[in-house]
């Protein structure tokens, strides 16, 4: 490998390094604008960071210079990671920042007229469902009457019919008896 083409794939380091802090840039951005971050939404991005420059870096050094590995590869990301940290990192930050804010806002503006949409079918929908459980109510106990009312009746019945049925039974046994005698 010739001299110019490590200073030339160095100079491409220091380029892949200021790349890499502008996409840590992004994620900083968005922790800022969303002030209370849990623990668990800070890994997520750190690890879909870390996905994204392992990927990145490892396409880079497989097409620049065919797998070999080299300590000035390290040296130039780490110079463009800390040159883009002190020049431009924080110009970065504003300008992400004032592109999430206005999508922000613009998905705000489009959100407003979906969930007023979304109150006044929950208020419909509810006192639909109230109306319809009173009114399941009301015939669940109608039902309920009329059943204990035919249960009561069927009983009351069989109450009777039992009575009758010994009435005759006992008429008739007597009817038997007075014939017998005769």
């Amino acid at each position: 490998m010739s001299v110019i083409k490590q200073i030339n794939d160095f100079l491409f380091y220091i380029m892949l390094g200021i790349v890499i802090s502008c996409i840590f840039d992004i994620f900083r951005t968005l922790r800022k604008i969303r002030k209370r971050n849990s623990i668990y939404v800070v890994m997520i991005q750190d690890i879909i960071f870390f996905i994204i420059i392992t990927i990145i870096t490892i396409v880079y050094m497989v097409n620049t210079i065919d797998g070999n590995i080299r300590l000035y590869m390290f040296i130039g990301m780490l110079i463009g990671i800390l040159l883009s940290r002190k020049i431009i990192s924080k110009y970065l930050i504003k300008f992400y920042s004032a592109i999430f804010y206005s999508l922000k806002s613009c998905i705000i503006f489009l959100c407003v007229p979906l969930e007023l949409l979304y109150k006044v079918n929950c208020k419909i929908f509810k006192k639909i469902y109230e109306k319809c459980c009173k009114l399941f109510s009301i015939m669940i106990n109608f039902k309920c009457k009329l059943l204990t009312f035919f249960k009561n009746g069927i009983n009351n019945l069989r109450k009777r019919g039992l009575k009758n049925e010994k009435t005759k039974d006992k008429r008739k046994r007597k009817n038997e008896k007075k014939k017998e005698v005769y």
